[in-house]
């Protein structure tokens, strides 16, 4: 995830984006002790009702969201998906690994988190935007930073499916994709939105 203020750069818009993938910054009660514990102290976050009315980029009419979710917060993130135009069709499962590739501990009140998920959903005939039937619905992949999405991730969704891209709060740019997000250095422009709730 990476944060969104109140800037109001905008970005190019010259093409309809086929993919969009997007790692909200969640608002939700993780205020954990200690330094790093906890998305708040990483990041600004929003709320849902600010995710559910943040300005997309343009989007072809047959489209596909990949939209992380934290999993204390399932039914938000089906309501953001919906409220985006998209309709969820299935999931991917970020199985996660540690640096030496044993298996992560992550935290959680009912159960201790070892995987992510996120959220496959369609607008239009998104169906028509896969390129590859044969991609699982799991893969496994060491952690990084706070949230950070791992490169297999990408490299999957590049080989799955069918450009143009753009990635919603990103942290770097990525090439060939149209990339979005406050963590991104100052040449990349931000999509431009009217507040913060945050």
């Amino acid at each position: 995830m990476a944060q969104q203020d109140g800037a109001t750069e905008t970005m190019p818009v010259d093409h309809e984006h086929k993919v969009i993938v997007a790692d909200p910054p969640w608002r939700f009660g993780d205020r954990l002790p200690g330094p790093g514990r906890g998305a708040v102290k990483h990041y600004d976050c929003l709320d849902v009702e600010a995710l559910c009315a943040f300005p997309l980029p343009p989007l072809a009419d047959d489209a596909v969201l990949l939209l992380w979710r934290v999993s204390a917060m399932p039914e938000e993130a089906l309501r953001v998906c919906r409220a985006w135009g998209f309709v969820p069709k299935s999931e991917i499962v970020w199985v996660k690994k540690t640096s030496r590739g044993a298996r992560h501990f992550g935290m959680g009140r009912y159960v201790r988190a070892e995987h992510e998920t996120c959220i496959v959903a369609a607008r239009g005939r998104g169906s028509r935007v896969v390129r590859l039937h044969n991609i699982r619905s799991t893969f496994e992949a060491p952690v990084g930073r706070h949230s950070e999405k791992p490169e297999p991730f990408y490299d999957m969704v590049e080989t799955w499916l069918e450009g143009p891209y753009v990635e919603l709060f990103a942290r770097r740019q990525r090439a060939g994709w149209s990339c979005v997000g406050n963590e991104l250095d100052a040449t990349v422009g931000h999509l431009n939105r009217a507040s913060d709730s945050a």
